[in-house]
């Protein structure tokens, strides 16, 4: 009967082993070279979609459309404004009551010159703030990859010291370590429960700080397909590329060059009345212009500072493939001996962990690529 029973007892084993072989495997996608886990609970979310989403909700966006309109029909006044006080001035006498003619045509320039500006100042604010959202989306978007990726680590990390202490509790059941190693066992264990918590609670901060840009229910959970990939960057001319970028009419510049204009119209203004009051005028054009001049130099500085950051991330990525390459060797190494019964399988878990982690690392540089070439060509967003 106890040989019936434990054939019996085994039997069930088996079946239960066969029974969990059996159970759906967990969904993998690959994506550009990376496996990205998905389950039939999340959703797809590329990196296009993200920025689509984020434009549609943008109240800034909404706002500076507006702005346009808005400014449309305060140009539209001062236009209307301006043909009636020309066609006035035109019939001069018809109206003996009316303020000076020249006074009036002055005044009504004045303001539809402000408005004009004005109008185009809104107009420009549209490509300006979809750049901004776009390099925002960008970075929550990529910013909650790096989390998950850290809570994958953390999560790793956590599970190679359960099984540390439970085979430290084990031994100290027997007596063959001492307290203290199984306290510090139990306290390894216990630091990386805390750390994967940390970890949980930051990935979803950044999961919802991705809904909230892109206007979605907080909670949703995505799968993030747009894995980056280092690649060399490409060939650039940087001082041709300063030179474009500090030269009239770049939108890195337009705040300062918009002002030079205004200074440069409200002294025009003034050219003929008292001394005093235009040479202030006179000096606010000139400090308008140092101020362009110093934004200039500035950026110029920016771009190549973050030119020489993009070509220190090629041997950064160099190192990283040699690391990366020597943590696979290391794994290998240790398979082998596993098969001989060399070591223990939770030295092969140490090494798989090591492996994944270099990995991550690529994607995290991958990351800082992309934003720094984008903050590049777009400095503005700087």
């Amino acid at each position: 009967m106890k040989g019936s029973g434990r054939l019996a007892l085994a039997a069930a084993a088996a079946a239960f082993v066969a029974l969990t072989m059996l159970q759906p495997a967990r969904a993998e996608t690959v994506v550009k070279g990376h496996i990205v886990e998905s389950s039939t609970n999340q959703v797809k979310l590329t990196l296009e979609q993200a920025i689509q989403w984020a434009g549609e909700s943008s109240h800034l966006l909404k706002a500076a459309n507006q702005n346009v309109e808005r400014n449309a029909i305060l140009l539209q006044g001062a236009a209307d404004e301006l043909k009636q006080v020309t066609r006035r001035d035109n019939h001069d006498g018809e109206d003996d009551n009316g303020p000076d003619d020249a006074e009036a045509l002055r005044a009504a320039l004045k303001r539809y010159e402000a408005a004009a500006s004005m109008y185009e100042d809104a107009q420009k604010q549209i490509p300006l703030v979809t750049d901004q959202l776009e390099f925002q989306t960008m970075k929550a978007y990529y910013e909650a990859i790096t989390a998950a990726n850290h809570e994958a680590t953390d999560k790793e990390v956590l599970d190679v010291a359960l099984q540390e202490e439970r085979v430290a509790l084990a031994k100290a059941a027997r007596g063959k370590i001492s307290e203290n190693a199984k306290a510090k066992a139990v306290q390894a264990r216990m630091e990386a429960e805390q750390k994967l918590m940390e970890s949980k609670a930051a990935s979803q901060k950044a999961r919802d700080a991705l809904s909230k840009l892109m206007g979605k229910k907080q909670g949703t959970a995505y799968e993030l397909v747009d894995i980056p990939i280092y690649s060399k960057p490409k060939a650039l001319d940087i001082a041709s590329h300063i030179q474009d970028m500090t030269s009239s009419g770049s939108p890195a510049l337009y705040k300062q060059e918009n002002a030079v204009k205004q200074a440069m119209a409200e002294a025009s203004y003034y050219n003929g009345t008292a001394v005093s009051e235009y040479r202030l005028k006179a000096l606010d054009v000139e400090a308008a212009k140092m101020e362009l001049a110093h934004a200039k130099e500035q950026l110029a500085e920016t771009l190549n500072t973050a030119y020489l950051s993009i070509q220190q991330y090629q041997s950064q990525h160099e190192d990283l493939l040699r690391n990366l390459q020597n943590a696979r060797n290391e794994l290998s190494l240790a398979e082998n001996k596993w098969k001989r019964g060399l070591v223990p399988g939770m030295e092969i878990k140490t090494y798989e962990i090591k492996v994944k982690q270099w990995e991550r690392k690529a994607t995290e540089l991958a990351i800082q690529q992309k934003q720094a070439e984008f903050a590049l060509s777009k400095p503005w967003l700087l």
